[in-house]
């Protein structure tokens, strides 16, 4: 179950290299390709803890090898300190994510190069 927000501490924020490295890889051996980690945010969860926060852009690779985005379909939570994936959300609910945005009509965006 996808962990309660109670405050946002962070709304914007900044991941190293490596965890981004990290996270790409853990995204691709977990859930798979086109899905592309971005806007960190620092969170505090129900419990008190705090969590770096990150959505899961649906994500292809474009003509002229642009990356674009349809939009967040889904979360991971990290453990700062450990650096954990404390939850990432199931491939089925990103599928239905996918579904609804791609059923909606909405035209993917050119995303930046790098960290987003």
């Amino acid at each position: 179950m996808e962990p309660v927000v109670k405050k946002i501490i962070e709304e914007q924020g900044e991941i190293s290299d490596e965890i981004d490295y990290a996270l790409a890889n853990f995204v691709a051996n977990n859930i798979g390709f086109g899905y592309t980690p971005c806007q960190p945010a620092l969170v505090e969860l129900n419990n008190g803890k705090q969590v770096i926060r990150m959505g899961l852009d649906h994500t292809f690779v474009g003509a002229k090898n642009q990356l674009m985005g349809y939009g967040i379909v889904g979360y991971l939570y990290i453990d700062p300190e450990t650096m954990d994936v404390l939850y990432c959300t199931p491939s089925e609910e990103l599928e239905k994510g996918v579904e609804t945005i791609l059923n909606s009509g909405v035209a993917p965006q050119p995303r930046p190069r790098g960290k987003y």
